[in-house]
């Protein structure tokens, strides 16, 4: 019994394992999976957090649109599947560098920002990311500001 308890404690959760059957590593799946969470985590039915969704994918990852929405679709069955969004971010931690990562998590906020508005849970998210992701307090900030800066807003991406 005891044997079996902690098999399933060491097994991955879900969205960390391969993705078995998919051409698509285990740490892309987790990093689409992280942009996915952000473009819903307000609720907002706004095509535009989606549509950077897509074009964050097809460019950090070299994919004509078919394969994107293939990656997407897989990243958005593992978020599905999962409970919590640690499970990713351990993944993307694991994969990618510093560099990586803070690269990682500019994009996110270039996914919240994307809507022109920036909802509290989404700084939140954002804020608990970069604590997983290990980027550095200073590193998260210039990411923010880096992708508020080609968001193209006025302001200082209040919170609303």
């Amino acid at each position: 019994m005891l044997a079996k308890l902690l098999d399933l404690f060491n097994r991955a959760p879900p969205g960390t394992a391969d993705t078995v059957g998919t051409p698509f590593s285990r740490r892309d799946v987790a990093v689409v999976a992280l942009l996915i969470e952000a473009a819903q985590i307000d609720r907002s039915s706004e095509s535009g957090e989606f549509a950077v969704v897509e074009r964050i994918v097809r460019e950090r990852f070299g994919l004509d649109a078919a394969i994107a929405e293939q990656l997407i679709a897989t990243a958005r069955r593992e978020l599905d599947a999962s409970l919590e969004d640690w499970v990713f971010a351990a993944a993307v931690r694991e994969g990618f560098t510093v560099k990586e990562r803070v690269e990682i998590l500019e994009q996110l906020w270039e996914v919240v920002y994307a809507d022109g508005r920036l909802a509290s849970f989404e700084e939140s998210l954002l804020h608990r990311l970069s604590r997983l992701l290990r980027v550095g307090e200073a590193a998260g900030e210039t990411a923010r500001a880096q992708a508020f800066a080609r968001s193209g807003r006025s302001g200082k991406g209040e919170v609303e």
